[in-house]
C-alpha cells in the first residue's frame, strides 16, 4: 500500500536493525529511480547514487564507520557529490547552450565551492531516497559518522578529489520499531532570526 508523502515523512525513523530479507530488484530500482528524480542546480545532476549489496564493500564501509547497520542491512546507499565544473555527460543531458551556461557559472568556482555544489545536489537525492524507501515499506538509517576517505576507497573512489560523500544510508525491512524521538518546536523561524 503506497503512502502519501505526509505519511512517509511522519512514519520514517532511523532504523539500525534489519531483517535478513533481500529487497526485490523491482523495489530497489523504483526507489533508486525516484531518488534520482531529485532536482539539481541547472539539472546538471552533480551527484551519483551508489547501491551497495556486496558484503565485502559493506564490510569496508563498516570499517570506515564502525556502524553495524552497514553490515546488517541488505542495501547500503552512498550518496556522492560530484565536484567537476560540468559532468562529462552534460551536453547529452543539458544540450550545448545550457552546458556552457553551467560552465560559465561553475568555471570560476573554487574547489571548495564545487564540492559544496555537489554536496547540495547529493543531499537532495538523499532526501528523496529516504521518502522513496519509506513509501516502499523499507526503513533507513541515514548516517554522517564515517571516514570519508575510507568510504570512498570502499566504493572505488580512492584519491578522487572530484567526488565527496554526502550521506551513507543503510536500508532494509525493519527488525525494530523505534519510537519517534520528538522534534523541537522552536526550529521554525519566520522571516528572520
Amino acid at each position: 500500500m503506497a503512502l502519501t508523502v505526509s505519511e512517509a515523512i511522519a512514519q520514517r525513523r532511523a532504523t539500525r536493525q534489519y531483517k535478513d530479507a533481500p529487497i526485490p530488484d523491482e523495489t530497489l530500482d523504483l526507489i533508486v529511480n525516484n531518488a534520482l528524480e531529485a532536482p539539481s542546480a541547472f539539472n546538471a545532476q552533480m551527484r551519483d547514487l551508489v547501491v551497495v549489496r556486496d558484503q565485502a564493500v559493506k564490510q569496508a564501509i563498516f570499517d570506515a564507520s564502525g556502524q553495524q547497520q552497514f553490515l546488517d542491512a541488505p542495501v547500503v546507499f552512498v550518496v556522492v557529490g560530484r565536484s567537476e565544473v560540468v559532468p562529462e555527460d552534460a551536453e547529452e543531458i543539458l544540450g550545448a547552450e545550457l552546458t556552457e551556461k553551467v560552465r560559465g557559472f561553475n568555471g570560476s568556482a573554487s574547489a571548495a565551492k564545487l564540492r559544496e555544489i555537489g554536496i547540495r545536489d547529493a543531499m537532495l537525492v538523499a532526501g528523496f531516497l529516504l521518502l522513496a524507501a519509506q513509501e516502499q515499506g523499507l526503513s533507513t538509517s541515514p548516517t554522517t559518522g564515517w571516514n570519508e576517505d575510507g568510504v570512498k576507497k570502499a566504493i572505488g573512489l580512492e584519491a578522487r578529489d572530484d567526488r565527496s560523500i554526502a550521506l551513507v544510508i543503510a536500508a532494509g525491512y525493519a527488525d525494530e520499531h523505534p519510537e519517534h524521538p520528538g522534534r523541537a518546536i522552536n526550529r521554525r523561524v519566520d522571516d528572520k532570526y
